[in-house]
């Protein structure tokens, strides 16, 4: 169950933010893009808490040490701060559902989404990493302006 609520709220986030970009209509999202947006993100802390239970039997501290032992065996650096950061993406990703587009947030969300689902993943979940990180990429892609383009019929 740990994983399978990790994978869903990613899954969720790249369908949400394909609704906010390149499947807008009319200049608004589909109805389901924000259900999708905050299931996800709801789906993310339920994962959290299901890994403080079973990773960590509800031990903080076992938790910052074991996050920070991880990011050593991968980027050489201890950082007892690295839960936090998760802590702080949770919230922004749950908080960003009332204020869609920014690009500070999505460069973040970008950095916890690669380390989550292909650096820390484990080898075989990386391919499925790689496909989430595409749609972002995909639903992010800068998309000509619309004034741009009903400017050009007028000139017609």
């Amino acid at each position: 169950m740990l994983f399978v609520t990790i994978w869903a709220a990613l899954a969720l986030f790249a369908v949400a933010e394909a609704g906010k970009g390149p499947l807008v209509t009319d200049g608004r999202p589909p109805w389901w893009a924000r259900p999708a947006w905050i299931l996800g993100a709801l789906l993310a802390i339920i994962h959290s808490l299901i890994a403080f239970a079973v990773r960590y039997n509800w031990d903080h501290e076992d938790a910052v040490r074991s996050t920070a032992t991880q990011a050593a065996e991968i980027y050489g650096v201890a950082w007892r701060g690295s839960l936090y950061v998760n802590y702080v993406f949770l919230a922004l990703w749950l908080l960003a559902a009332w204020c869609w587009h920014h690009w500070v947030w999505r460069a973040f969300a970008l950095t916890m989404v690669v380390n989550g689902a292909i650096v820390f993943a484990r080898p075989a979940a990386r391919p499925f990493g790689v496909v989430l990180i595409a749609v972002l990429l995909w639903a992010w892609r800068p998309r000509r302006c619309p004034l741009t383009k009903s400017l050009r019929q007028v000139d017609k």
